[in-house]
């Protein structure tokens, strides 16, 4: 990211995110823009492996999938109900 008038870097705070790919089961029980925790100064670009983007300045990928690997930019353990929502949906694909 780059520091600007409206933002600053790194990234601390939260943020709506909205699905990128619908049906995806680490999104099962998400609802659109609801809100994670994130803490970053780098973020990865859409892609067809994004299931869910945030924007901050730019559009960034939020939560990818692609085969038997997931992941996601923001931090599921201080995202309140959305965090404890996607380590369920961990767990039950795993």
């Amino acid at each position: 990211f780059k520091d600007g008038p409206d933002m600053t870097v790194p990234h601390m705070g939260w943020n709506d995110m909205s699905a990128a790919r619908d049906g995806d089961p680490l999104l099962a029980g998400l609802a659109p823009g609801q809100q994670a925790y994130f803490v970053h100064s780098y973020f990865a670009p859409v892609t067809e492996d994004t299931i869910a983007t945030c924007d901050y300045g730019v559009p960034f990928a939020a939560m990818v999938h692609r085969g038997n690997l997931y992941g996601c930019q923001f931090h599921p353990e201080r995202s309140s109900a959305v965090g404890k929502r996607v380590l369920e949906n961990f767990l039950a694909v795993a």
